[in-house]
């Protein structure tokens, strides 16, 4: 009996304390009722979920490093070159003064410029994205940079292995952050292999009993730097699959971005800034950054979020860009699950004309988040969004494409975990040219879909309405 009675007075405390901290910790009111409601209906165990990963370490001290870091050298940086970048802007009559707002909103809240004298190049799928990348890597004189929220034991890892052992060798310093979360299950002999050629090679946030409250904050960016002089970021990991198909789900479809020019010291800075808070070495100076002569005539903007922001960056690039659009507004992502500003924009953007188009896969990793994303469906295609399934394999991009104007490319899904929990990097090309190749690429991959309508999506089986009404419920944990 006495045992009885401290479970019970355990279970009880655990549950005041887990609500009152939910109450404390300054959430939005929807994922509040959603853990209130798990730690109500499965007792002891929805509260001790909650504590290994739910608490919002946004109101705790974890990511204060990062909000007092010294960045006296990039700041420095930005003043020389903010003036020549605003003197640009009133200069130029190209779509950029139709997004000057953004623009400027961006340089507010994320300290990233936009910068002009840039080239990019767009890369489809594995094989070409890493052409491009050992192509770079090889030409590297100082250092090379580079961080991934997946990175696996296979044939790519051994070529960076093989490639950075040269490299290192020449005198090249090779810097390599991985998520340990999103790269669990690369092994301690491919660490090691790194280690021993001579690469400087971190975890970000291991995962630990007793701090799993940690797990919930990913690094979900995917960047590399050669010399400060090239940069790569979008939605490709180090994974073989995207060299050779899938066993589960076939084809990887991705795009990865490659940028030549003056942005590619904003994209550094975001690694730079990660680098500092896992190894506690500040390499931003200014032999990291270069005012370069023009190779390129594209504006670019980097876009950063994550928890130690003091705003959800890449969700107001979305929101403006949806808002902005007068035409159309295209958006291909594999994690449809937006919160209520998001899902909301979407649907007032449709219902008031504009050409709102969505493709999703047809296939999920996961059934939980396949019922999930189905969840939104209904309300889209009752406000006019025209939903593509994906059928070629699995489509992992994640692209913005609006009015032949802006596009963004970068690795921040369309959910609330990208969008609140993780660290995300996004890329702004505000560039008639690329944005109509972005369009093309668009139409390839709805050629490759099948477009859902609201009939059909009506029609589905009664047990698809259950199960995606439950998952809609967990929507806000995910």
């Amino acid at each position: 009996m006495t045992w009885v009675l401290v479970i019970t007075l355990l279970e009880i405390t655990l549950t005041l304390t887990s609500i009152y901290l939910l109450i404390k910790d300054g959430s939005k009111p929807i994922r509040i009722w959603a853990w209130i409601l798990l730690i109500l209906f499965i007792p002891f165990i929805g509260a001790m979920l909650y504590f290994f990963f739910g608490v919002n370490l946004r109101r705790q001290k974890l990511f204060d490093l990062k909000k007092e870091m010294d960045y006296t050298q990039f700041d420095n940086f930005i003043t020389r070159y903010s003036k020549e970048a605003e003197q640009s802007i009133l200069k130029r009559h190209d779509v950029t003064s139709t997004y000057l707002h953004l623009i400027r909103l961006l340089t507010r809240v994320n300290s990233s410029l936009i910068t002009f004298n840039n080239k990019v190049r767009i890369l489809n799928d594995g094989p070409e994205t890493f052409e491009a990348i050992f192509k770079a890597c090889e030409k590297a004189e100082r250092y090379i940079h580079l961080q991934y929220y997946i990175f696996l034991d296979g044939e790519l890892a051994d070529r960076f292995v093989n490639l950075f052992e040269r490299k290192i060798k020449k005198g090249v310093e090779v810097r390599l952050i991985y998520d340990a979360l999103g790269s669990w299950d690369l092994s301690n002999r491919m660490i090691n292999k790194f280690r021993e050629v001579g690469v400087q090679i971190f975890p970000f946030m291991p995962v630990r009993f007793g701090r799993l409250a940690r797990v919930n904050y990913r690094n979900h960016r995917k960047i590399l730097i050669v010399d400060g002089l090239v940069g790569f970021t979008g939605g490709i990991n180090v994974d073989d699959k995207y060299i050779r198909d899938d066993d589960l789900l076939g084809h990887w479809t991705d795009t990865h971005l490659q940028i030549d020019g003056m942005s590619v010291n904003f994209l550094h800075f975001v690694f730079l800034s990660d680098w500092l808070f896992v190894t506690r070495e500040n390499l931003i100076k200014p032999a990291m950054f270069n005012l370069m002569d023009p190779i390129g005539d594209t504006p670019v903007q980097i876009v950063s979020s994550g928890p130690d922001a003091d705003y959800p960056n890449i969700l107001q690039q979305y929101l403006y860009i949806l808002y902005q659009a007068k035409e159309y507004v295209y958006i291909v992502n594999p994690y449809l699950v937006p919160d209520t500003a998001l899902s909301l924009a979407i649907k007032t953007v449709a219902l008031s004309g504009i050409d709102v188009r969505i493709i999703v896969p047809g296939n999920s990793e996961s059934r939980m988040i396949h019922w999930t994303v189905q969840s939104f469906f209904s309300r889209f295609l009752n406000a006019g969004v025209k939903i593509y399934l994906f059928q070629e394999g699995f489509i992992h991009s994640k692209v913005v494409i609006s009015d032949d104007a802006v596009c963004s490319i970068g690795t921040a899904n369309l959910d609330i975990r990208s969008l609140e929990l993780n660290f995300e990097v996004n890329a702004i090309i505000y560039n008639e040219e690329v944005t109509t190749t972005m369009k093309r690429q668009f139409a390839s991959f709805q050629k490759n879909s099948k477009q859902l309508t609201l009939e059909e999506h009506i029609a589905r089986p009664k047990i698809d309405h259950v199960k995606e009404k439950l998952a809609r419920l967990i929507s806000p944990l995910m």
